[in-house]
């Protein structure tokens, strides 16, 4: 079957309309002349506003602070997608530098060329499947390097809505939380001095040329989606705490590693290497079983990334992913269907990442797979479709392979490939997929299945998709549940309870029940002596506490742990404080 390449604008086909324009006379004779023309005089989208003008579909509303804005949201300069003849035989690496827009046409899945600045190693000969690294299409967050980004925060309006958060911080502090995707940046009592006031954010970045190539080995890969919390120019006097999730499994097989960058322009460079932290190292990272926690002063863009632990030789390190199967919104009568999965880590907020990416190309969510989990053993992935009720694939095989060094350092982007589908009986109106996808496919442990038997919407699950379900650390087994805890936003310890604790369990005793215990007890005394150089170790402790124990329960646990402890008055200072109600 012939690539669908046009090189002519006319001759593109559209979301959801005919070609009208399929008989104008051309504007140029010359395939490459033509390219070259659409590529230098038209801004980046230009394509994406002719689009929607032949459409009659109306562009997404993006609710920003009670306000709606219809725009157009334009795609990723660095987006890209590539067609490979014959995956599923014979695997050729992608082209790089050739820039489509998908979409889903009522009677195929047809490719929109917007740039093409090299063609030079192409083969492509069939469009039967395809394997794509596509970025996530949103408005650009941080986009501009000319433009410092606390001047983009500030425009609500580019940022989708459940992608950032913003509150004005005081001297009592500011907790602000992206729940959709779990994470949180908590900002304590005392950060600025009294009488000032700060705008902050905290936001999920997702345009993927703020996703940095590691200046690491080839085995390192994303942990954590990109945050960013800002203003950087915003000065703080206590650190702050910041949560982030991590899809890492087996957590002693790791090596992690945290990056930062404080704008779009500064490259970006290591904060810390867990374990190899010093006096002078500007911040501190716990690793929790869901969860990172970062203690640091200075605002920016952070991830965080791992490899293999260099001193392990028969354990190696393993991510957990996710598949998501996506196609369009009605299954048309006589013709082909195209299907995408998405191979993307399994961090919360994932599903909603995958369907963001749909909605620009008129697709649907339809299934997500349990968890897979990936080791770095430099095997790739391997995507079994079977199809029953009338459905075949249209290639030779129903697997597609991809690499490993594509699924492991694919850098927080939206990794998918492609299934073309037929019909073998047309009088027949059922239909079922399923979908198996292994390292290995020769063992049957090890494998993420999926199944779907119509076009319907997967339903929204307003439970994080996260698989992991306690808050159990490195060292010690769970404090807490999953599924059915109930949080709180509201500061447990007010400043003068933590002032009081502070008093009692900063001076060091000679049954070291003092600070020191307090953090063995909440397992984050891996490295105490970044606590040590702080004007109050307990305070940086408590901060940290508050972070990591949204659950209702968790004053009650602080003040049993102060009885193991032996200090019976820091328990009668916790003692005095007012639970939270009850949730009814």
């Amino acid at each position: 079957m012939p690539t669908e390449y046009f090189a002519n604008e006319s001759k593109k086909l559209t979301h959801f309309q005919p070609d009208l324009t399929q008989n104008t006379p051309h504007l140029t004779s010359h395939p490459h002349h033509h390219q070259s023309s659409l590529h230098h005089q038209h801004p980046h989208g230009v394509g994406l506003q002719h689009l929607q003008n032949q459409s009659s579909q109306q562009p997404p509303t993006l609710p920003i602070g009670g306000l709606k804005s219809s725009v157009p949201l334009p795609r990723s300069n660095s987006e890209h997608h590539y067609d490979v003849p014959h995956l599923c035989q014979n695997y050729i690496y992608p082209l790089d530098k050739v820039s489509i827009n998908e979409s889903y046409s009522s009677s195929t899945y047809s490719k929109r060329v917007c740039s093409v600045e090299s063609l030079e190693t192409s083969t492509n000969t069939s469009g039967d499947s395809a394997y794509a690294d596509q970025a996530p299409m949103i408005v650009n967050c941080l986009a501009t390097p000319a433009i410092r980004p606390t001047t983009l925060v500030e425009e609500a309006g580019t940022f989708r809505g459940t992608d950032v958060t913003q509150t004005t911080l005081t001297p009592a502090g500011a907790l602000l939380k992206l729940n959709a995707y779990s994470t949180a940046l908590l900002i304590p009592e005392g950060a600025i001095p009294k009488n000032q006031r700060h705008s902050v954010v905290l936001s999920i970045v997702r345009d993927d040329k703020h996703h940095i190539p590691v200046p690491t080995g080839p085995r390192t890969t994303y942990l954590s989606p990109v945050v960013f919390c800002g203003p950087v120019d915003t000065k703080v006097h206590k650190p702050f705490v910041m949560q982030l999730p991590h899809c890492a499994e087996n957590l002693s097989n790791w090596s992690y590693s945290l990056y930062s960058a404080p704008d779009n322009v500064t490259p970006w460079s290591k904060v810390v290497t867990i374990g190899e932290e010093t006096i002078n190292t500007p911040a501190l990272v716990q690793i929790d079983k869901r969860h990172a926690y970062v203690l640091t002063e200075a605002f920016g863009k952070y991830v965080l990334v791992g490899e293999s632990a260099t001193d392990l030789q028969e354990r190696v390190a393993c991510k957990k992913l996710r598949l998501f199967i996506c196609g369009p919104s009605t299954v048309p009568e006589f013709s082909d269907v195209s299907l995408r999965v998405y191979i993307v880590e399994d961090n919360p907020g994932a599903e909603e990442r995958c369907r963001q990416c749909e909605q620009e190309i008129g697709g649907l969510v339809l299934g997500r797979s349990s968890v897979l989990y990936f080791s770095d053993v430099g095997q790739g992935l391997s995507i079994d479709m079977q199809c029953v009720g009338g459905w075949r694939t249209k290639c030779a095989s129903e697997r597609q392979t991809i690499p490993f060094s594509h699924v492991w350092n694919s850098n927080g982007t939206a990794l998918h490939c492609s299934f073309t589908l037929c019909r073998t009986e047309h009088d027949k109106c059922d239909f079922k997929i399923e979908v198996q996808a292994a390292q290995d496919p020769a063992m049957e442990s090890g494998v993420a299945t999926l199944s779907i038997s119509s076009f319907a919407p997967m339903a929204r699950d307003g439970q994080c998709q996260h698989s992991s379900s306690s808050f159990e650390t490195m060292t010690v087994c769970s404090v807490g549940s999953g599924s059915n805890v109930l949080t709180t936003d509201r500061f447990r310890l007010s400043k003068d309870v933590k002032r009081k604790l502070c008093r009692c369990l900063d001076p060091p005793t000679q049954k070291r029940n003092d600070w020191r215990m307090l953090a063995a007890h909440l397992n984050v005394d891996r490295y105490l002596t970044y606590f040590a150089t702080r004007p109050s170790p307990t305070d940086q402790i408590l901060d940290l506490w508050e972070c990591r124990n949204r659950d209702l329960n968790a004053l009650q646990q602080l003040i049993e742990i102060c009885r193991t402890m032996e200090r019976p008055d820091a328990v009668a200072i916790l003692e005095q404080i007012q639970p939270p109600a009850p949730w009814l």
